[in-house]
Formats: C-alpha cells, structure tokens, sequence
C-alpha cells in the first residue's frame, strides 16, 4: 500500500524565510516582555495537534517575563549565550547544550545580562492557545 507523499510546505518551515517577531506580552506593571520569536512547527503552521516549537531570540540587555502556563509545560534548549534562566525563585547561568525543563505551572523567564545574542529552541506541550500568566 503506498502513501501519498508528504506535504512539505506544510511540515518544514525555515527561520531564515519567517523571520523573528518582537514578543508581545505585558508584564504587571505595564512593562514589555521582551525578546523574538519564530514559530516553526505548530497547529496554524504544521497542523500540530500535540507540539509548538520555536527560536527564541533574546538580545543583549533584554528580560523575557517571569510567567507560568497553567495548562502547558515548556523546554528551553541554549543554542547560543550564556541567559540568566529564572525558574521558580532560583537563577540558573545557562549555557550552549543545556536543555531546561519548565513544568506546567512554573515561573519562569530569561535575563540575557550579557553582550552576546541567546538564541534558543523553545517548546511547548500544546500546539497553540496556551494561557500566559505575568509574575512580574
């Protein structure tokens, strides 16, 4: 029995030919999250039904909010820089390789203190519509 074959508009995407798009989240106070990001698989894009995944772009001096998701974990994985990872009132120096795990429910966010870009793979256990709850 032969399958069609795949369509592979709809299940590769490319950083390069999306581009990156300012965060756009506000904090408690009013503040601006801060960072970019570009979907690359996800319900809208790949017809993901269990899965988002992202690059995340945080530039130097830049503070993506301290927030949870209620309904959805999270992983970070450090491609490039060395972040300030907040997770649940602790700090964690990341570095290139790390993967961080970020349970449903936990407060997390990234400080990038340094002058270097971080770049990071970034996903999260639903493929669209999770709820973002500011902690700051």
């Amino acid at each position: 029995m032969s399958r069609p074959p795949a369509d592979l508009d709809r299940l590769v995407h490319n950083a390069h030919d999306i581009g990156f798009s300012d965060l756009a989240k506000t904090g408690l106070k009013g503040q601006q999250d801060q960072g970019q990001v570009c979907n690359l698989i996800s319900r809208d894009l790949s017809g993901s039904d269990d899965l988002n995944v992202s690059l995340g772009r945080i530039l130097p001096g830049q503070h993506h909010l301290c927030h949870h998701h209620p309904d959805a974990s999270e992983f970070y994985v450090v491609i490039a820089g060395t972040p300030l990872v907040h997770l649940d009132g602790s700090d964690y120096r990341a570095r290139p390789g790390d993967g961080i795990y970020i349970p449903r429910g936990t407060s997390h966010g990234i400080t990038n203190d340094t002058d270097e870009n971080v770049e990071l793979v970034v996903g999260m256990s639903k493929p669209a519509d999770w709820e973002f709850v500011s902690d700051e």
